[in-house]
């Protein structure tokens, strides 16, 4: 959405503070085994929009593929998914913990993302990593070794929108985390360009956003995950459009 104001120069255009998309949203829509290479896991699942937890806890893998896949997305008062559009600029937020991850090959947990494919902001227990990649999210990474297993962390999520679709300057994606066990302080990634698509999220496709964990090639037997998260929320946040039109309107004043 975008709002025009008259100004001495002309009209500008300015983004507005949300789009309604994001004030719409009132509920977790619910997905486990999204990815279901092991159907016959011991799998625990419970989300709670109103206290903004999300437990997944699965175990006794049995035979299977790759990889099991359990989001919840954010959707509205009717339950179904919320879609986010080009304009919608949002701060999501969370607390994650991965408190035990036994026996599997890696545990990618945090943020999801679903626009020509999947995409994570979070974790890689494997590696400590802490990255964002995937989907529609601008790829970054803050190194490795920075994540053990127990570790609470807290993650941010940035979204502002830019001057229109296939227009200068673009969207961008600010990525937040703090490590709570390790008392890091919040660390940022500063604001990182959409440079694919249509320079942010494409208005004329479904885009969807959550939080989930995929467990990446458990031992049948052994393998064993409790994934916790706390305090997930998702608000909206001013355009950056909006900050700079609304600077440029008190230039003019004071001249006048």
């Amino acid at each position: 959405m975008k709002r025009m104001v008259a100004t001495g120069l002309g009209v500008l255009a300015l983004s507005t503070l949300a789009a309604a998309d994001v004030d719409d949203i009132a509920s977790f829509v619910d997905a486990p085994r999204t990815f279901n290479d092991f159907p016959d896991s011991n799998l625990f699942f419970e989300s709670n929009f109103a206290a903004g937890t999300l437990s997944i806890i699965e175990n006794d893998y049995g035979q299977g593929g790759f990889a099991n896949r359990h989001i919840a997305w954010w959707g509205d008062a009717a339950n179904t998914k919320v879609d986010f559009d080009y304009d919608d600029d949002f701060k999501a937020s969370m607390v994650l913990t991965v408190k035990q991850a036994d026996s599997v090959g890696n545990v990618e947990a945090g943020f999801q993302a679903d626009l020509f494919g999947f995409g994570l902001f979070g974790v890689l227990t494997a590696s400590g990593e802490i990255a964002a990649f995937g989907s529609v999210l601008p790829f970054h990474s803050f190194g490795t070794g920075l994540y053990d297993v127990g570790d609470e962390l807290a993650l941010e999520m940035i979204h502002h929108s830019g001057a229109g679709e296939n227009m200068m300057p673009f969207s961008t994606m600010e990525y937040r985390y703090n490590n709570l066990t390790q008392n890091t302080g919040w660390i940022s990634s500063g604001e990182i360009d959409f440079t694919t698509t249509e320079g942010g999220i494409p208005s004329a496709f479904d885009a969807f956003f959550g939080a989930g964990a995929q467990i990446n090639q458990p031992d049948p037997q052994l393998g064993a995950v409790d994934i916790q998260f706390n305090k997930i929320q998702i608000v909206p946040a001013p355009g950056t459009l909006a900050l700079a039109g609304c600077a440029g309107l008190v230039a003019l004043r004071r001249r006048r």
